[in-house]
């Protein structure tokens, strides 16, 4: 009795260890679902700070929250992967020292094709031992086969366990450069801003002063005024320099509307050497001209700004949630802005920002409308 004792030990032992879930440590369970918890308050807390009055201080408290929030999600992943990492390791180990002791216990009992039933019964001492022994044999064939097939389960659930790995691998990179970008957000806000609170609150109102007028413009109001024919290349006017109304900087704001919709400007603009003014190059916002306009300012061209969900309307809300809806730029040689097609040339005025914002609208031959904004 002590053979078969000594059997259904063994198979214990290895039904533990093909079922991780007899394993009574539950360390990495708790850890996992405290950080979670950490997680959602951090959550809730940049939900909080969205509701808030947005100054530069609140700012930079969100942007802290998300960086935090980034890095507690990188270390929940790496975590991850280094639990499945490790117990991919050891199972796989167990599953092929296993598979191997029950091939050939499987393949030399099943050799024969059947079992020597008179062999095991001249063995037996009683009868009743022969009977004991015989459905016991029975019992560990059975078990056998079973266990085989479990642990070839086992096996396809690792293949799975390695491609969510890979799924997981993915995730890490994918929020590592959410890390990045968001100290690079944050870094480049405090460089443009210099730290200063009242530069700004003043960045901030001019931009969502600019963005209102946009639309009132769009919507008719203001004054406006028809000039007359305009060809390719000629003069529409003169960026200001230095600050103007709804600007805190000398800047050209190039919109072009199709149909009363936003249009990218990059998708009709040729493609020419820019320069990016961000401040060194923190942040990597790029545009790809393909179009065959000539640009409406003289080269060298710096771009500050791009269309749709930019910096500032991406990380800023300048624009209510919404995109940017043209491309900032300047000339380094001259402030003078040119017409990017032949049409006809409006110039118009609108409060702004407690000034009036002057601009020009051509209507162009091709039936497009291309916006000059902020010119002298």
């Amino acid at each position: 009795m002590k053979k078969w004792l000594g059997i259904v030990i063994f198979i214990f032992f290895l039904t533990s260890l093909l079922c991780p879930s007899f394993s009574f440590s539950q360390t990495p369970q708790e850890q996992y679902q405290a950080k979670q918890k950490e997680i959602e308050e951090l959550e809730k807390k940049i939900a909080e700070l969205q509701q808030t009055e947005k100054t530069l201080s609140s700012q930079i408290t969100y942007m802290n929250s998300q960086i935090k929030l980034t890095s507690l999600k990188i270390s929940q992943t790496e975590e991850q992967i280094a639990t499945l990492t490790e117990k991919i390791g050891r199972l796989e180990v167990s599953l092929d020292s296993l598979a191997q002791v029950l091939g050939r216990r499987i393949a030399a009992t099943y050799k024969k094709g059947s079992i020597d039933s008179l062999a095991l019964f001249f063995s037996s001492k009683r009868f009743s031992e022969f009977v004991v022994r015989f459905k016991y044999l029975k019992v560990m064939q059975i078990h056998d086969r079973k266990l085989l097939l479990s642990m070839e389960e086992t096996r396809t659930n690792y293949d799975e366990q390695k491609t969510e790995i890979e799924k997981l691998k993915e995730k890490l990179e994918s929020q590592k450069r959410l890390l990045a970008q968001q100290k690079k957000d944050k870094e480049y806000l405090l460089g443009v801003t210099r730290n200063d609170e009242k530069r700004f609150r003043e960045m901030l109102a001019a931009a969502r002063a600019e963005a209102t007028a946009i639309e009132r413009i769009l919507a008719g109001q203001g004054e406006v005024a028809q000039i007359g024919p305009i060809k390719t290349g000629a003069t529409v006017g003169y960026m200001i320099s230095g600050r103007s109304a709804c600007s805190t900087g000398t800047h050209l704001h190039f919109e072009v509307q199709v149909g009363g919709g936003h249009q990218d400007p990059a998708k009709y603009l040729k493609n020419v050497s820019l320069k990016y003014d961000y401040d060194t190059g923190k942040i990597p916002e790029f545009i790809s001209p393909s179009g065959s306009w000539d640009w409406p300012v003289d080269e060298p061209i710096l771009v500050e700004q791009i269309y749709g969900m930019s910096y500032w309307a991406r990380v800023l809300n300048y624009y209510g949630g919404g995109p940017h809806t043209g491309i900032d730029l300047y000339s380094e040689s001259s402030l003078k802005v040119k017409a990017v097609r032949d049409g006809t040339l409006f110039r118009g005025s609108i409060s702004c920002g407690g000034g009036t914002l002057r601009y020009a609208r051509v209507d162009q031959a091709d039936g497009i409308q291309t916006y000059y904004l902020h010119l002298n």
